[in-house]
């Protein structure tokens, strides 16, 4: 298995995060890129990134448990979940390492508390790559992405720990790297356009979307990804200036006059990867408990925002609706663009 030594400037790629930490701080930490690893270092990760991709790929979720680390492993469930998931989306791919880092974080106390943060200078570049752990205990850590490459590219990225002279297993982060067909760089493009177009709405989901296709972990950031968070930012709807959030939610009125809360508005690639639909996050009505009466609650507020702002219409192919209310099980529908009134 070889290394692919090209430095991959913007990512093309969500999902869970799934690693367990225990408390951490600010001791001195640094980032080593594949470009400056010794020969040895950086096939030690290379390969110990590969075998795990590889168990991903089977679905060998019992033996990546027995190679994680013990704050991981203690917990595997979700992780379990995961891996299951996405072997079912990458079993007939081809795997490749394209990127590993050295994250040393050897420096830190167990004491230390907050966010661990490397900045990794891109070699030949005036880019960089950052990373902003939670609560990292002291220890010699890898990233790595592997690419699985098949009818739908996806990017398994993962942190990896020293331990007793091997690489295990800290955190798995699989994503997509496409959407209805097409890859992050197309969905920043068509964002811009949108802007431009001052259809400012379809232009922030595209460019929400193209963030989660273009970065390999929600700890991760690069140059380009936030160039892109600047241009989102830049172009954002009024509404939306103070963010969208369970906290700070978009308030819009259903066709009864009722207040609809969206706690969250985004997008996300169809299981098939061939369509590209809404996402709404609902605060629920917890008075609204028959099925039934869910339902109408979900379908109320996709009208109500598409209503609103009608461009939505466009470049979608449906809407999920996810009503949370405190204590259930979040109720989910999916509707047709078509068949919202």
């Amino acid at each position: 298995m070889r290394l692919g030594l090209a430095t991959i400037g913007v990512w093309s790629e969500v999902a869970v995060c799934v690693a367990l930490f225990a408390p951490a701080g600010m001791g001195a930490q640094s980032c080593t890129t594949q470009a400056k690893m010794t020969g040895q270092v950086r096939g030690s990760l290379a390969d110990a990134a590969f075998a795990f991709a590889t168990d991903v790929k089977a679905g060998n979720a019992a033996k990546l448990q027995t190679e994680a680390i013990a704050e991981y492993a203690q917990n595997f469930a979700a992780a379990t979940t995961l891996i299951s998931d996405t072997s079912e989306r990458i079993k007939g791919d081809q795997l490749h390492v394209s990127q590993v880092y050295l994250l040393d974080a050897s420096g830190r106390k167990a004491t230390d508390t907050g966010d661990t943060d490397f900045s990794c200078p891109l070699a030949g570049s005036a880019g960089e790559t950052d990373f902003s752990i939670a609560d990292l205990p002291p220890g010699m850590y890898g990233f790595a992405m592997v690419e699985a490459m098949g009818d739908r590219a996806w990017l398994v990225s993962m942190l990896v720990r020293q331990d007793a002279g091997r690489w295990k297993l800290a955190g798995l982060y699989p994503r997509a790297r496409s959407a209805a067909g097409r890859d992050g760089l197309w969905y920043w493009s068509a964002a811009r356009d949108q802007a431009k177009a001052k259809q400012l709405w379809r232009s922030w989901v595209l460019y929400g979307q193209a963030d989660k296709l273009l970065r390999p972990a929600n700890f991760v950031s690069t140059s380009n990804l936030d160039k892109l968070g600047a241009e989102r930012t830049a172009a954002t709807p009024p509404e939306l200036a103070g963010g969208i959030s369970a906290e700070s939610p978009l308030v819009l009125k259903s066709s009864t006059g009722a207040a609809v809360k969206l706690s969250s508005l985004g997008s996300e690639g169809s299981d098939d990867g061939k369509r590209l639909n809404l996402v709404l996050h609902l605060q629920g009505d917890p008075s609204v408990t028959a099925s039934a009466a869910e339902m109408a609650e979900n379908s109320a507020a996709a009208s109500a925002l598409l209503t609103a702002h009608p461009e939505l219409r466009q470049g979608f192919d449906g809407v999920t609706v996810i009503a949370e209310v405190a204590g259930r099980t979040p109720f989910v529908t999916e509707q047709k663009i078509g068949e919202i009134h």
